[in-house]
């Protein structure tokens, strides 16, 4: 069972093309990168920044800000927004 449990994980992972790992985000060096990842990546895996238009991440960033807050993280800073949503901005499908 548990062979073909793997068996079956591989398999998927290489029609969907993840075997490979994930695709790299966009300015992976630069400042605004790093801030995403370390941000955003701290409570769950980091999407694409293509996986939403501008808008949808506006409205996530606004989201995650809150959840953050209710769970007594501290928020992002007013320049870290701006730096997030910039790099978003430029990246966003």
């Amino acid at each position: 069972m548990k062979k073909a449990l793997a068996l079956t994980s591989i398999m998927a992972a290489a029609v969907t093309g993840c075997a490979t790992g994930p695709t790299p985000i966009p300015d992976a060096g630069s400042p605004a990168a790093r801030l995403y990842v370390s941000k955003c990546g701290l409570c769950h895996p980091l999407p694409h920044p293509k996986r939403n238009s501008y808008r949808e991440w506006q409205h996530l960033l606004a989201l995650m800000q809150q959840r953050m807050a209710e769970r007594g993280m501290p928020v992002l800073t007013g320049e870290e927004k701006e730096t997030l949503l910039g790099y978003l901005q430029r990246h966003a499908r």
